[in-house]
């Protein structure tokens, strides 16, 4: 498939859901009530208290842990009465006998300039302590408060089931206005702190955070034609990356930083490159199609392999390939003779599963497989559901949707199968999820 006009197959290729092309349906292996089976969630209750001048940060810090810990969707988050909440020594019994099997406790101390928050994880059913910290945090006034609880949070998650949580995390995406025109915006993954980041008044496309979060990648067009560009997180300063002719677009981060690629035009059609980032050079060449165009590569976690979009079958499919050499092999669903549609991979943290969005009964739906194209799941089923990307604890997606309600961006659990609002009432697309903001 050829990229030209640039506008047109840009916003069909990279921002599906603007149209809904004629394709055949892909009736996929596994559907949503089969992946998703009910399972055991321990019931966890939160208590953080304070003197009496830290009341408010107290209260502060005890919602968003809460929070927090629910969208973690490891626990089922219950409230405690208040003789609970203070009780001293820990009634471990009565706790027990209520079914709560984790307690976080924790007491304010310090200055409301710089409140410090002693943190106790109790094993409620062995009646003992499982972990306990304390951590310094900025004022409740300081726009970096909410990030610093957030910490908190994931080392709750961490001390609780041994694996990372995200809830310090974001997640940037591209805000189409009424006007038709984009930008790139970011919000924390409970929702809250939505910025605005770059303002082109233009066409932007991709955004793609840099494995330690410290930088953004991203399309904006100038004069016509897609370049890519780093933002420096911290200063809010872009430079260029790549603005050869023609095409420059879907730019991704190799896992250890050091390498950027970009699909960029050569010929007719466009092909994938990988840049040295630091400094900036030396294009190598990774994809030959026979025909049609690659490009939204995404690598695997150890660097070795990446996934790609390539329509050399005149449909786009998802291929894996080695970055070095070797062929590439089509993972998504191909039947020969039938049409087919997938696009916007993602590879998981945990190298298990590759996303991508597939046409499956006459709609987007997100769909993961092994990255050798076995074991395929269709995991969503209500609403055109396209472009997931995996957060960093390789259990949860965000991904953009389109309902009756309206367009938003959605956030999968993909063990329970627990679906959250992120942002509704505005086209965002093209989401990326951040690793943890340190």
């Amino acid at each position: 498939m050829s990229f030209r006009p640039l506008v047109p197959m840009i916003a069909a290729l990279l921002a599906t859901g603007l149209a809904t092309p004629a394709l055949a349906q892909d009736p996929g292996d596994v559907r949503l009530g089969i992946t998703y089976t009910p399972g055991y969630v321990p019931v966890l209750a939160v208590a953080v208290d304070g003197d009496p001048g830290l009341a408010a940060v107290a209260a502060a810090i005890d919602t968003i842990l809460a929070t927090d810990l629910d969208y973690s969707d490891r626990f089922e988050i219950q409230p405690l009465p208040d003789s609970l909440r203070v009780s001293s020594p820990i009634n471990y019994g009565l706790l027990n006998q209520l079914g709560v099997v984790w307690l976080v406790s924790g007491t304010v101390l310090g200055s409301p300039n710089q409140p410090i928050v002693r943190v106790t994880l109790h094993d409620v059913v062995y009646s003992e302590l499982k972990n306990v910290q304390a951590f310094t945090l900025p004022a409740l006034s300081s726009p970096e408060f909410r990030m610093a609880v957030h910490r908190v949070s994931d080392a709750i998650v961490e001390w609780a089931t041994g694996e990372p949580g995200v809830a310090a995390t974001r997640i940037a995406f591209r805000r189409v206005g009424e006007d038709g025109e984009s930008d790139v915006w970011m919000i924390d993954s409970d929702g809250e702190g939505l910025r605005r980041l770059t303002s082109h008044e233009t066409l932007v496309f991709s955004p793609s955070w840099s494995p330690g979060g410290t930088h953004l990648l991203y399309v904006a067009y100038v004069d016509g034609q897609p370049h890519v560009f780093e933002r420096d997180m911290a200063s809010g300063r872009r430079r260029l990356i790549s603005a050869e002719p023609g095409l420059n677009i879907t730019p991704t981060y190799s896992p250890d930083g050091s390498r950027i690629l970009v699909a960029r035009t050569t010929g007719d059609h466009t092909e994938i490159f990988e840049l040295q980032r630091e400094p900036l050079c030396c294009g190598r060449r990774i994809t030959r199609t026979s025909g049609g165009d690659a490009l939204s590569p995404r690598y695997a976690p150890d660097g070795t392999r990446i996934a790609f979009v390539a329509s050399p079958l005149v449909q786009p499919h998802i291929y894996v390939q080695d970055v070095n050499s070797g062929a590439p092999q089509i993972i998504s669903r191909y039947v020969f003779g039938e049409k087919g549609y997938a696009t916007s991979p993602d590879w998981s943290p945990r190298g298990d599963r590759i996303a991508y969005h597939a046409w499956v009964d006459q709609v987007f739906q997100i769909v993961s497989v092994d990255p050798d194209g076995s074991s395929r799941r269709v995991l969503t089923s209500r609403g055109s559901n396209e472009d997931p990307s995996w957060a960093p604890d390789g259990r949860h997606l965000v991904f953009s949707s389109r309902q009756r309600t309206g367009h938003a961006l959605l956030i999968l659990d993909t063990v329970s199968g627990r679906i959250r609002r992120l942002t509704s009432g505005r086209l965002d697309q093209l989401a990326d999820w951040s690793p943890s903001i340190d």
